[in-house]
């Protein structure tokens, strides 16, 4: 694998860091009680239809990860996904521009990971990526901390899948000759990022190689746990319990990670939702709520019902 495809795929998301626990399900503490309604979430996969549109589709909650358990899909998932002229993802792969995408990942050239971290926070999170990842922290010294951090929590997922969850439905659409469009651009993702100051985001790095050494921490677990059983309210008050500690990130995660996306994939989708029928494959944390994607199909007369 090209050593730019590595970066996009830790990129992708979605985003799993020593705050994929934010990242993966993403919902900050002081905003739970927007978030949870009376309606249950214990669905990945939903149907989207009403009497305006000439096709049932359907939208899935995905979860960046390979480990094996996530492929065990219920009845009926491949066969919506096959049943789909269009399947619709985050950000269609093909789109990258990876010189782009390369330029994107680095900070200003002012900035240097060994300014961001204290002598101390520096020999700790070099030694860890020496003795745990067999990688110099020389390589990542003028990246955004925010996508190194990532190289740390992608070693506790398991790995039993060549591809990740999201990844494989983009390369089954392709043996299916599907049409293949992303509901964002890149240049929205990485901006995203940019709302993360350099300096937050090397505190992250460190606590993610702490929580990484840390025998005890089982975080990742539980969400996989979660997310196999399909229990998204679960999913997300687990998230918040981990959130309590910095609330001023956790806003900024809520307002440019999950709400404004929400929005733009929701208004993205109807062009395609309108005229075809479309498998929606993004995010888990994006589905449920009032701000939700689920939700803001149904603001837009949609019919969105558990499959």
């Amino acid at each position: 694998m090209p050593p730019c495809y590595l970066v996009w795929e830790v990129f992708l998301f979605y985003r799993i860091l020593n705050m994929a626990k934010y990242l993966i399900f993403l919902v900050p503490a002081f905003v739970c009680c927007s978030f949870f309604s009376q309606e249950k979430y214990n669905s990945l996969l939903w149907k989207i239809y009403s009497n305006e549109l000439k096709d049932t589709s359907y939208i899935y909650g995905t979860m960046h990860t390979q480990d094996e358990r996530v492929f065990n899909f219920k009845p009926g998932v491949l066969e919506a996904f096959k049943s789909a002229e269009i399947y619709a993802m985050e950000l269609n792969i093909d789109s990258v521009n990876q010189t782009e995408l390369m330029e994107g990942l680095l900070m200003d050239s002012s900035k240097t990971l060994k300014q961001l971290l204290s002598k101390s926070e520096y020999l700790e999170v070099s030694r860890y990526f020496s003795d745990s990842l067999n990688m110099s922290l020389f390589f990542f010294e003028k990246i955004q901390p925010i996508y190194t951090a990532q190289m740390v929590a992608t070693k506790e997922l398991g790995n039993q899948q060549n591809l990740a969850l999201d990844v494989y439905f983009h390369s089954l659409a392709k043996q299916q000759n599907k049409k293949i469009v992303g509901l964002e651009k890149m240049v929205e993702q990485l901006n995203v990022f940019q709302k993360f100051p350099y300096a937050l985001q090397a505190k992250e790095l460190v606590k993610a190689v702490r929580e990484a050494m840390s025998s005890q921490s089982n975080e990742l677990e539980n969400i996989i746990e979660l997310y196999v059983k399909e229990d998204l309210d679960s999913l997300l008050l687990l998230t918040v319990e981990s959130q309590l500690e910095d609330t001023s990130f956790a806003k900024i995660i809520n307002d440019n990670l999950l709400v404004s996306r929400n929005y733009i994939m929701a208004n993205r989708s109807e062009k395609y939702l309108k005229k075809h029928s479309v498998f929606i494959a993004v995010g888990a944390a994006h589905l449920p709520g009032k701000k939700g994607i689920i939700h803001l199909l149904r603001n837009k007369g949609y019919k969105v019902e558990p499959y």
